[in-house]
């Protein structure tokens, strides 16, 4: 038959199986492999990251950038790029089921405290003050030196933790030199930008690198959480920030260069 005499229904079933099923199936396999393997979008829910990242900031995350695991093993693909110091990264933290986005400040092998508002990797004092931020005011903030841990029940069992979970009274009589934290093979120890109000690795202990979802990239979208009544819908614009859209999530390993 040819096609000159074919009816619009057959003509059209036609096209949908020559031009548009191919590209419909091209987008399937395309969103099927893109968003396990290579690229997700987050929403930040709270400030822990501030003002490297607010409430109300949309992120992209490479998940493929410190390799792809295959199920049932040990054995990851196209892994770029292994966990640094310095990296901004999604994973779910042992203790919860939720996603949870921190810097990477110390990875294994590394030893890792803080004094004050000072952190020190390796025994050498980061400089982090350019991304990082504290409360102004000593008297808002308790003393929360690392190591102890924070809350010792969430962290990992074994001797090599047994130490840390001393209360800070304990912790000091026992080593009043102090004893810094050693991260453990397969781990590394995150950290929230904003030092004084983040629950990290000082609270519930290192992240396994087999719990990391990726590293974050970029800002796609952004809008302040800010209360709008129903009939000023219309102020919702307002919320947007242009200025953040886009805009890089920076790595900062030089301030590790020196550890």
């Amino acid at each position: 038959m040819n096609k000159t005499t074919l009816s619009k229904q057959q003509k059209l079933k036609i096209w949908f199986r020559e031009q548009a099923l191919p590209f419909v199936v091209l987008l399937i396999l395309m969103f099927g492999f893109v968003r396990p393997f290579v690229v997700e979008a987050y929403r930040i829910p709270s400030g822990s990251m501030e003002d490297t990242l607010l409430v109300g900031d949309h992120i992209f995350v490479c998940k493929f950038i410190y390799g792809v695991k295959i199920p049932g093993t040990d054995i990851r693909i196209f892994d770029v790029h292994q966990p640094a110091r310095g990296d901004v990264f999604v994973f779910i933290p042992s203790h919860d089921e939720r996603n949870f986005i921190k810097r990477i400040v110390a990875i294994e092998g590394d030893t890792v405290e803080t004094r004050g508002d000072t952190l020190y990797v390796n025994g050498e004092a980061v400089d982090d003050s350019t991304y990082t931020k504290h409360l102004k005011f000593s008297h808002f903030k308790k003393k929360k030196d690392f190591p102890p841990f924070q809350n010792p029940e969430y962290i990992p069992t074994g001797e090599g933790f047994d130490d840390y979970t001393l209360t800070a009274s304990q912790f000091r009589r026992q080593f009043p030199d102090g004893k810094p934290f050693t991260v453990p093979k397969g781990m590394v120890f995150a950290m929230g930008d904003n030092r004084d109000l983040s629950s990290d690795s000082r609270t519930w202990g290192p992240v396994a690198v087999d719990a990391i979802k990726g590293q974050a990239f970029m800002i796609w979208w952004s809008v302040a959480d800010r209360p709008v009544k129903f009939w000023e819908i219309w102020k919702l614009v307002g919320n947007i920030r242009f200025n953040r859209i886009g805009k890089l999530i920076r790595s900062e390993p030089d301030a590790f260069r020196s550890n």
